[in-house]
């Protein structure tokens, strides 16, 4: 009997909730409730849905209602909030909230987007999370009504307390056990839909592909780039998924952002997240292009960088996200680099490229559209943006790369090479007990290998120098 989609699809929901009970969610419910037109990720969404869902996927949609209303507010209530406020009742909300040091008296301004007001924040919570300090954060934020000292009868809003959005508590050994209870494909369908996508829309192949934004996530120092016409959701997993990255967009970037603020004393972005993503690239603008793309380039090799007399390291993965034209399904131009910043295109710029270990051929993907978005059981985007982040201390899945591969040639091919098929390894049979080799050649190596050649084309053709072929990995 040849089974339905309908079929194979219930009885992987079936698979899922019973080998994920305590972790799983249905994708479909958030837009149920009406939680569809709010601006929250995922991994926020996800852990609220789950919490007032019952055994069978039922959803508590007045429960949910009335969180959102006690804890999410919108601008619409913000005149009522405040009066709460200012009568003395302090404010607890779930908001993403950040901090910016004012440039002339040194007060911490608190930004509360969901009341669309500024107030100020206590010293000590952010010595405590000092990521507030590089942008939005999710948290709960008590809020409450303080007097400004010296100034008779005015009054300010002050940040008392603050937790960082906790994510789901996870054990490693169970996910990594229950890998065995499905095969191959129907593991790249979870991936897919954890994801936030609907298997359907993808073939095997763009899976593997939107599978490598994952990389950076889940294996440390893994610098990605990938190109695409607007549309196919580059960003998406980077802003929804998990907390461990940091996603930028637009704007001026600076040396102190990136790596370390010399007024402040602070590590920049690169030292407190595990990937940093530069999206629309061709918006943003390096405020001095030589100095960042210097210190860049140290990073990128070693994990290293200096600014003036600190020294820092980090492990965070590098991804730069752009839009290119697109005709006839393919690159308009044969210089991929043709529309973005001078720093990543010319001659000049290979020394940079080098550095990077993939270039995703983001135009073969399709654009996302409201059949691209999953609507059946998946894991909790929460609680797998934890387990990426467990899975990346992992050193048994290099050594199994390092000991099935075997390279001859470029240093710098060899180890993109190996990361890539490790972070792949990771993703597909992170329990490692019974990979099978052909599996791990096709699904892990070989598309590692085709994306390490995507950049080494690129680097030939903005300079002859270079070869356009990597080194001979293969299988041993």
């Amino acid at each position: 009997m040849t089974l339905t989609f309908e079929k194979i699809q219930e009885d992987i929901d079936l698979k899922i909730s019973r080998s994920f009970p305590d972790v799983c969610v249905h994708k479909g419910l958030a837009a149920s409730v009406g939680l569809s037109g709010r601006v929250i990720p995922a991994f926020v969404t996800d852990w609220l849905v789950s919490r007032y869902s019952d055994s069978r996927g039922r959803v508590n949609s007045e429960g949910i209602r009335k969180f959102i209303s006690k804890y999410l507010p919108d601008k619409k209530q913000k005149e009522s909030l405040m009066y709460e406020i200012r009568n003395g009742n302090p404010l607890k909300i779930l908001d993403s909230f950040s901090v910016k040091v004012h440039p002339k008296t040194g007060d911490l301004q608190l930004r509360i987007p969901s009341l669309d007001v500024t107030g100020r924040a206590l010293d000590s919570i952010v010595d405590a999370n000092p990521s507030l300090l590089m942008g939005n954060v999710w948290g709960s934020g008590t809020l409450s009504w303080h007097p400004l000292q010296d100034k008779k009868d005015q009054y300010e809003i002050v940040m008392t307390a603050f937790n960082p959005m906790q994510a789901a508590s996870i054990e490693l050994e169970y996910y990594l056990s229950q890998r065995k209870e499905f095969n191959l494909e129907e593991w790249l369908v979870l991936l897919t839909r954890t994801m936030g996508y609907n298997e359907k829309s993808y073939s095997t192949r763009q899976k593997l592909l939107i599978f490598t934004r994952l990389i950076p996530l889940i294996e440390p120092r893994v610098n990605i780039i990938e190109l695409a016409p607007k549309g196919t959701g580059k960003s998406f997993i980077y802003s929804q998924l998990s907390r461990h990255a940091w996603l930028i967009s637009g704007g001026v970037v600076t040396r102190a952002q990136l790596f370390y603020d010399m007024n402040s004393k602070q590590a920049g972005i690169i030292s407190h997240f595990n990937a940093v993503i530069l999206d629309e690239i061709q918006t943003i603008k390096l405020s001095n292009e030589g100095e960042i793309v210097g210190a860049l380039k140290g990073y990128l090799e070693s994990g290293e960088y200096r600014v003036m007399g600190f020294h820092g390291s980090s492990d965070a993965g590098f991804v730069i996200l752009g839009n290119i034209p697109i005709i006839d399904g393919l690159p308009r131009d044969e210089n991929y680099f043709s529309e973005l910043p001078r720093w990543l295109n010319g001659q000049e710029a290979t020394a940079l490229l080098d550095r990077f270990h993939a270039l995703v051929p983001g135009w073969e993907l399709p654009r996302i559209q409201s059949s691209s978005l999953c609507q059946s059981f998946a894991l909790r985007a929460d609680y797998f943006g934890e387990v990426l982040y467990a899975l990346r201390s992992s050193q048994e899945h290099m050594a199994f790369v390092k000991d099935h591969i075997e390279s001859f040639g470029d240093l710098r091919d060899t180890r993109a090479v190996q990361r890539l098929a490790c972070g792949y390894l990771k993703l597909l049979f992170p329990n490692l007990d019974s990979v099978d080799l052909e599996e791990f050649n096709e699904f892990c190596l070989q598309p590692a290998i085709a994306l390490r050649s995507n950049i080494r084309r690129q680097m030939a053709y903005l300079d002859p120098e270079f070869s356009p072929n990597i080194a001979e990995i293969r299988l041993c």
